[in-house]
């Protein structure tokens, strides 16, 4: 049985309706520009992304796995940057091939519920069990201000700045940037080259190196027949 964008859009606005305003849905076709996925939402509020938006860095990081991956985004909870707590549900949609098409996604921000929790739980003792954040994902509005993210943590991990590394630092800091599927960013090239201030031959050839040295290791761990 198929569904049509029209019935999933009325659908989830519904749902959003129902569920309240801190429950947000998303709609990502995949099928197109990766960086602008989201092609309709509903409570968007709740992570101040709008159509047009793309998809978390989740998505970037995982890409090649995800259907794999369905039960563990059937529930997972994130900590935001602002401190609140996200319940987040995410399904996949796959054509008839079996491939990755688009998704929907409900984000759920039961902080005030936590809240109330926490203040149960102090009376109750340990009979409530607290959901336990994750603060891996980022709700970026664009592809940019998740690029933003990436650098920074890059800089906050080797505790320096880019320009300051070494290159073996930088190295490891593109091996980093290359597990998290950063390079799936259209033009990230440029964005990194100007980073580390190397040029686009040298991006390219410690890309390389990386990777080689990713395969090498992948090799080596691989159990004897």
């Amino acid at each position: 049985m198929e569904f049509s964008f029209e019935f999933i859009k009325r659908f989830t606005e519904h749902l959003g309706t129902l569920l309240g305003p801190s429950c947000e849905i998303v709609v990502h076709d995949f099928t197109g520009d990766l960086e602008h996925t989201i092609v309709h939402i509903v409570n968007g509020q709740v992570s101040g992304r709008e159509i047009g938006g793309c998809p978390t860095n989740l998505f970037f990081e995982n890409l090649a796995s995800l259907p794999e991956k369905a039960n563990y985004f059937s529930e997972y909870y994130t900590t935001t940057d602002d401190g609140r707590t996200i319940r987040s549900s995410t399904t996949f949609l796959t054509d008839d091939n079996g491939n990755l098409v688009g998704s929907i996604c409900v984000n759920m921000d039961i902080t005030a519920m936590v809240g109330f929790a926490s203040v149960l739980q102090n009376l109750m003792g340990s009979g409530i069990q607290m959901p336990g954040g994750i603060s891996n994902e980022r709700f970026a509005r664009n592809v940019q201000e998740l690029m933003d993210h990436y650098l920074s943590e890059v800089e906050q991990r080797f505790g320096k700045s880019a320009a300051q590394m070494d290159k073996s630092e930088k190295l490891q800091a593109l091996a980093f940037l290359d597990e998290r599927g950063v390079l799936q960013i259209a033009k990230a090239h440029v964005r990194l080259c100007e980073f580390f201030d190397i040029s686009k031959y040298t991006l390219y050839n410690y890309l390389d190196e990386v990777r080689r040295d990713a395969a090498a290791c992948g090799k080596e761990e691989e159990p004897e027949q």
